[in-house]
């Protein structure tokens, strides 16, 4: 009886043995495998971040002073404040982005100044002017519309609306009007924004804050689409 248990514990031992060995083994390779992508994450880390680290950071080149004026009589007078009529249909004003620091232009031939003024600066003929409305809700949220071709200007619709002009690019005998879509080419210069009071203007919460900016590339713009220069002015407009 004994020679026959002997065998089978002897078989038991083996068969114990290898299966241990087989476990061992799979252990081990469980550990290279995991051990092995664990470098190459932390490699693709490594590498993401030396290639965020390589990208350059924005700099601000641009050296054009940005000033919002209304007109007044012969006049063109630089504010920061304005008071008016928010009503449906009521215009608000038109205001005028010029490249300029002076308090008032007078005696002015609107074309010829703003090319003369702008031509001051270096690479001044690539800027282009932008705006952006802000204003509190009555639904308690803050709306803020960047405005840089006549397709962005629908979105302020029906709490105000706004409309955009070149007067710099003024073809004689031509009625003056806003700029649309179709005639908004690489020279286009918006010059000066029109608001009017719409249906929902009465539920704007506190003043309308408007900012008038010069860029010349979609780099001077964050990924939210907000301008991130420093040739920019900004106004506050309230209701009479």
């Amino acid at each position: 009886m004994k020679k026959k248990i002997i065998p089978i514990i002897l078989i038991i031992l083996i068969i114990a043995t290898i299966t241990a060995t087989v476990i061992i083994i799979k252990k081990q390779k469980e550990k290279e495998n995991y051990n092995e992508n664990v470098e190459i994450y932390t490699q693709e880390e490594e590498n993401k971040e030396s290639i965020e680290k390589k990208e350059p950071e924005y700099k601000d080149e641009n050296t054009v002073p940005i000033s919002l004026y209304i007109e007044q009589g012969n006049e063109l007078i630089k504010i920061s404040e304005y008071s008016c009529d928010w009503s449906p249909e009521n215009v608000l004003n038109l205001f005028y982005a010029i490249p300029s620091t002076e308090e008032s232009i007078s005696a002015y031939n609107f074309d010829t100044m703003w090319k003369e003024k702008i031509a001051q600066y270096p690479n001044g003929d690539k800027c282009r002017i932008g705006y952006q409305v802000s204003f509190k809700y009555e639904d308690g949220n803050t709306y803020t519309y960047n405005l840089k071709c006549p397709d962005d200007t629908y979105f302020t619709f029906p709490k105000v609306m706004t409309y955009l002009y070149d007067d710099v690019n003024l073809v004689p005998g031509k009625p003056y009007y806003h700029i649309t879509q179709d005639v908004m080419y690489d020279y286009t210069i918006a010059s000066s924004i029109k608001l009017v009071g719409d249906v929902d203007s009465d539920k704007i919460e506190g003043p309308i804050t408007l900012t008038a900016f010069c860029f010349d590339s979609e780099d001077d713009f964050d990924e939210e689409g907000n301008y991130r220069g420093n040739s920019k002015y900004t106004i506050t407009i309230t209701q009479e």
